[in-house]
């Protein structure tokens, strides 16, 4: 489900609320690369630092349960019905965790052919990937056999560079941001490219989010910000910055229930910040 946010975003129109704590003082300094919302309450927060999923829960603070999986996870998506998938780059697979009564617990993996750095879900069977080396993106069925595939030679131009992270919309948009190129890329459910994005303000851009069919949200890390993109009329503008406490963003995650953003740093940090939209 999707929140239709007004069609004017400006900043002050989301406000930081908290920050959460997604790791003790023991362990220290985290990396957070990507960020599943569960549920209203319920956050699935991946630990490249500390190789480590980490369930938190967003409403009270604290880390309910943790697995360590295998050289350390990047992108994390929730697929339903109590599984979550996460990619796991350096062992070049895709594993699926459980989660149940607020447990975690590592369940199968499927082998891929390069190193994941981001995942969704596009449907109950079907998962988005894509990859660093080499830079390319698929489609594959939750068992692993892939159904479509787009890189470079198949665009026929130097479209991927480092692609990072996935985001889907409600009418089954695909779309991908790339730091190496900073753009955007959007793509039908066949991995056609139907418009790629480019702006001044997107000078780094990682994590991203749809939030409704006309915006998208997108993490900025080297301007410390979150921009909105409205993929009809190709206009990014600013949402958030430095003075809304946006520093080295780079995962993003929506609640439409709650109406919070969740912003998570990749940088010697320890907490997901909390951001609620603005009523009236």
């Amino acid at each position: 489900m999707c929140l239709f946010l007004p069609p004017a975003l400006s900043p002050g129109f989301l406000s930081r609320q908290r920050d959460l704590m997604v790791a003790s003082s023991v362990e220290g300094d985290i990396g957070i690369p990507d960020i599943a919302v569960l549920s209203p309450s319920r956050l699935l927060v991946s630990d490249l630092r500390n190789c480590r999923l980490r369930l938190v829960d967003s409403v009270n603070g604290g880390v309910l349960s943790q697995v360590s999986p295998p050289r350390c996870p990047r992108g994390v998506c929730h697929l339903g019905d109590g599984v979550a998938a996460v990619a796991l780059y350096y062992v070049k697979k895709i594993r699926f965790v459980r989660i149940n009564s607020d447990k975690l617990s590592l369940d199968r993996s499927i082998d891929v052919k390069g190193y994941p750095s981001s995942i969704s879900a596009f449907d109950s069977s079907h998962l988005v990937v894509t990859y660093e080396y080499p830079g390319m993106v698929e489609m594959m069925t939750i068992d692993g056999r892939v159904v479509h595939a787009m890189d470079n030679k198949e665009a026929g131009k130097q479209l991927f560079q480092y692609p990072n992270y996935i985001a889907i919309s409600n009418t089954g948009d695909i779309y991908v941001s790339d730091s190496g190129t900073r753009t955007i890329t959007q793509m039908d459910s066949t991995l056609r490219i139907t418009q790629t994005f480019t702006s001044p303000m997107l000078t780094s851009p990682y994590g991203i989010v749809t939030v409704s069919t006309d915006q998208l949200l997108v993490a900025d890390m080297k301007s410390h910000s979150i921009v909105v993109l409205n993929p009809t009329s190709g206009t990014v503008t600013p949402l958030l910055g430095q003075a809304d406490g946006i520093q080295e963003p780079r995962a993003v995650a929506w609640c439409p229930v709650s109406k919070k953003l969740f912003v998570g740093r990749y940088g010697r940090h320890t907490a997901v910040s909390v951001f609620v939209r603005n009523e009236g």
